[in-house]
């Protein structure tokens, strides 16, 4: 079946303009939902970071969309897709909404080992302490810099930097950073645990990942692409030897084919960009 809408989920401390070069090569005749990260509610309890709250948080941010969708998570939010994808599973086949998902060097562990939970707070309660005296909204935007100089091999945004701005000076982005950062270590082993019990989902996956490098950082990052994708019954994954972990800024090329693909679309279908 093909998908309706193509549903973006960027990744921890990322946000939804750095998708804009792949939603512009997109069909127009397809609908697009981005997940902006920071537009939620603040969540502190690891109870908010289990697989079900997160697969029932991104449900119903989609909820008005139409049926079916193409799950795209990048980095951590590969990790809410995969939540939403087990979730979506467990329905009744005739009311099941996920038509596939396409993973952007998706955040992955072969194994999840949880801090214990009076750390975890000691460390949540000093960040709570930066973020509230605003330490964070001040260096935001240069840590948004450094990001994309040191996991991209382009090494420029393709966001203005007033959009920047905008974006890494605010507490809502701060917030909910902090957040995602200590969540991710539940979620991860919720994910974990999912993939054991339930093995692969019914729908088609496919992988990229940001392969620019060398030595054993490569291929270690590589070898557990290759092992996520083995749990998730996907191909091989995509190897872009000429991107880095910001897949969208490198390479949102290959990013737009692979949902052109599992969208089952052409190169000769209209874009909205009007590319």
């Amino acid at each position: 079946m093909r998908a309706r809408t193509v549903v973006v989920v960027p990744g921890l401390g990322s946000t939804p303009g750095e998708w804009d070069a792949v939603v512009d090569a997109l069909p127009d005749d397809v609908g697009v939902v981005l997940v902006d990260p920071a537009d939620v509610p603040r969540l502190r309890s690891r109870d908010d970071w289990t697989p079900e709250a997160v697969a029932a948080r991104l449900a119903a941010r989609v909820a008005d969309a139409a049926r079916p969708l193409l799950l795209v998570g990048h980095s951590s939010g590969g990790l809410h897709v995969q939540a939403l994808l087990y979730a979506d599973a467990d329905a009744d086949a005739d009311r099941r909404d996920c038509a596939g998902a396409v993973l952007v060097d998706a955040s992955h562990e072969e194994a999840a080992r949880l801090a214990p939970a009076v750390l975890s707070d000691v460390g949540r309660a000093a960040a709570e302490l930066v973020v509230a005296a605003g330490v964070a909204t001040l260096v935001g935007p240069w840590l948004r810099t450094l990001g994309v100089w040191a996991t991209s091999v382009r090494r420029r945004d393709r966001m203005a930097p007033a959009a920047v701005r905008a974006v890494y000076a605010s507490r809502a982005w701060a917030g909910s950073t902090l957040d995602a950062w200590f969540g991710h270590g539940p979620l991860q082993a919720g994910v974990l645990a999912w993939q054991r019990e339930r093995g692969a989902p019914e729908v088609p996956v496919r992988l990229l990942v940001g392969a620019a490098g060398t030595g054993r950082g490569r291929a270690g990052w590589i070898a557990v692409q290759r092992d996520l994708a083995r749990r998730l019954g996907a191909p091989d994954p995509l190897l872009l030897d000429d991107a880095g972990h910001l897949v969208t800024i490198d390479r949102p090329d290959a990013v737009t084919d692979a949902v052109r693909a599992l969208l089952g679309v052409d190169g000769s279908a209209g874009a909205r960009g009007g590319g």
